[in-house]
């Protein structure tokens, strides 16, 4: 039974196209309207909590930028006091003002430490030898003399060349211990003799335990998914919540701007990356958060849209198929009734009544069948109209051999009499007639193109007398081509009536007819008048087709249209021209033997 149904099925019909069609758009629209709004829903959720982590990440940062202040500010309480500037430069009159010296800054600094007991060490490394370290972390804290060679040492440099403005080195091994040292946060400036000519004297440098920074970092971990991290301008990571990436190069590039938010793909998945450029320094702060971790909503507003996309397609495909009911069984009935007039019965008519475009077919098809039974009927009246025709056509030419014969009595009349302009007029006129009628053809040989011009210059030269003279350059082995007739006489009219009747003295008219490998070549040039330069750019826009169609300029224009039209768009109208000096038109057409170009009226 169901092979007898699915046998019994047409599937190349116009109702299980409709039916296909209908299915097929309706998926293609649920599959691109649930992918685009799953894709918007993402995006708004990144969206939004891109912009919550980045508010997160701008909050840090100005905590940073706080703590960094502080300590910039705490350092310039040591670089600016005296009796630390004293003991660095050493001195001394004797040996207990040495010690005395020394009793007030161990007290200063252990004042200074005690407001914020963050600091693991500090060094104050002399230029000329007397370097001392503070370190609350010994038993009794003193304020000692510390043997320092580390002058040659980059991070040295590196704070000497800053004259005197902060530089930080991050959470780093200590700088003065070697890399096997625990991790300090360091940072580092000049000292400068404020007694003297601000010399450098010395080196201020810090190492603060980086626990205070390191817990700023993991305050905010996105729920596990995420982490934020420290780079400096170089994308070296400084500061990070545990330590674990200290060094490390951050592998995600970041833009220009102060802050920004971007997806990247790090370690094979999609990462949304947040980050926020520090006020004090040339530090960013970076929040990372997974990309599985971020949307695992949008998964779940995934699935939803592929359960609803597949609900309904089941119930557009129900409704596709009672549609494309609807539109089988009255092309059924169209059909039956084709059939039967496609075997002679013109009597046949569909009789079902609708109101719709269905019902406007079979109104139109029961009167077409009814028009052919007419139509047959008519035939025997349509000969004799064809008849009459025939005679008709027969009489025109009649009439044309006529005009022809009437022509050429009076061309006798007037040599006879000896009026020889009238003569050569009448004559040339009767030569033009003839080849541009042509029994009615659009195409000619050029060999008669070269007549026809032949006799439309012998009626000119009558008009104008010695105003110009002719020199044409015909290729013989051109002559067997055919050519649209019309296309090469206003071109010659053009030039005689625009650019050698506006000259003074006589002009030269040249016309050549040469081969270009698969084409011809008409070239027509004078020494006339020329074309003004605006006018010349207006007609080559004319002819290039980006000028709208006016009266003028027809000639030209018409025949451009009518080259493209018959033989192709490469094919056309060339001018050039000097203002006073004299105008050459090109016309490109290809060489067909023959009847190859289309029939233009």
């Amino acid at each position: 039974m169901r092979l007898s149904f699915i046998e019994k099925i047409k599937f190349n019909s116009v109702g299980m196209k409709v039916f296909g069609f209908y299915v097929a758009s309706m998926l293609v629209i649920i599959t691109v309207m649930g992918y685009l709004s799953y894709d918007k829903s993402s995006e708004m959720m990144e969206n939004k909590i891109g912009g919550m982590v980045l508010q997160n990440v701008q909050q840090m940062s100005k905590r940073l930028d706080i703590l960094l202040e502080g300590y910039e500010d705490r350092s310039l309480l040591v670089v600016g006091n005296r009796d630390i500037q004293k003991q660095l430069i050493g001195d001394f009159k004797n040996e207990a003002e040495r010690i005395q010296n020394n009793n007030t800054n161990t007290a200063f600094l252990s004042n200074l430490v005690n407001s914020r007991n963050d600091i693991n060490n500090i060094y104050l490394l002399s230029e000329n030898g007397f370097s001392y370290r503070y370190s609350p972390k010994d038993s009794f804290p003193v304020y000692n003399p510390y043997p320092f060679g580390h002058f040659t040492e980059s991070w040295y440099k590196q704070i000497r060349q800053a004259d005197g403005k902060v530089v930080y080195f991050g959470i780093v091994p200590s700088l003065v211990a070697g890399p096997n040292s625990q991790p300090v946060f360091s940072f580092g400036r000049t000292q400068k003799n404020l007694s003297g000519r601000g010399e450098i004297i010395g080196v201020l440098l810090y190492e603060i335990d980086p626990a205070e920074i390191m817990g700023m970092l993991a305050e905010i971990d996105y729920d596990g998914s995420g982490m934020n991290v420290i780079a400096d301008e170089t994308g070296r990571i400084i500061g990070d919540k545990d330590g674990f990436l200290l060094s490390s190069m951050l592998d995600v590039p970041l833009n220009q701007e102060r802050q920004g938010i971007s997806s990247q793909s790090m370690e094979g998945e999609e990462t949304l990356v947040v980050y926020n450029r520090l006020e004090t320094n040339k530090w960013t702060l970076v929040g990372m958060l997974r990309g599985s971790d971020l949307m695992k909503e949008a998964k779940n507003i995934r699935w939803y849209m592929l359960t609803l996309g597949v609900v309904f397609s089941c119930i557009g495909i129900l409704f596709a198929i009672i549609i494309a009911s609807t539109v089988h069984r009255p092309l059924q009935k169209m059909i039956h009734a084709m059939r039967k007039a496609k075997k002679g019965d013109f009597d046949i008519r569909v009789m079902d009544k609708r109101e719709d475009e269905f019902g406007y077919l079979f109104i139109h098809f029961n009167e077409m069948v009814a028009r052919i039974k007419e139509l047959i009927n008519e035939l025997y009246v349509q000969k004799l109209l064809k008849q009459d025709i025939q005679l008709k056509m027969l009489g025109s030419q009649i009439n044309a051999h006529f005009l022809y014969n009437t022509l050429d009595s009076v061309h006798w009349i007037a040599r006879i009499h000896k009026v020889d302009d009238i003569s050569t007029m009448i004559f040339g006129l009767s030569k033009y007639l003839r080849l541009s009628l042509n029994e009615g053809k659009d195409e000619v040989l050029i060999s008669q193109v070269v007549h026809l011009i032949d006799s439309y210059i012998m009626i000119q030269k009558v008009r104008y007398q010695d105003k110009f003279s002719l020199h044409v350059n015909a290729d013989e082995s051109l002559m067997d081509y055919k050519v649209l007739k019309f296309i090469f006489q206003p071109i010659v009219e053009n030039a005689i009536y625009h650019g050698l009747e506006k000259k003074s003295s006589k002009g030269r008219l040249d016309i050549a007819f040469m081969k270009d490998g698969s084409c011809l070549k008409f070239v027509v040039a004078d020494d006339g008048a020329g074309i003004e330069p605006d006018k010349l750019s207006e007609l080559k826009l004319i002819l290039r087709g980006d000028h709208p169609e006016e009266d003028r300029n027809f000639a030209l224009r018409n025949i451009n249209s009518q080259i493209k039209i018959a033989y192709g768009m490469q094919y056309g109208i060339e001018i050039e021209s000097r203002y006073g000096e004299g105008t050459k038109v090109t016309m490109t057409i290809p060489l067909l033997k023959r009847n190859h170009a289309q029939h233009v009226s």
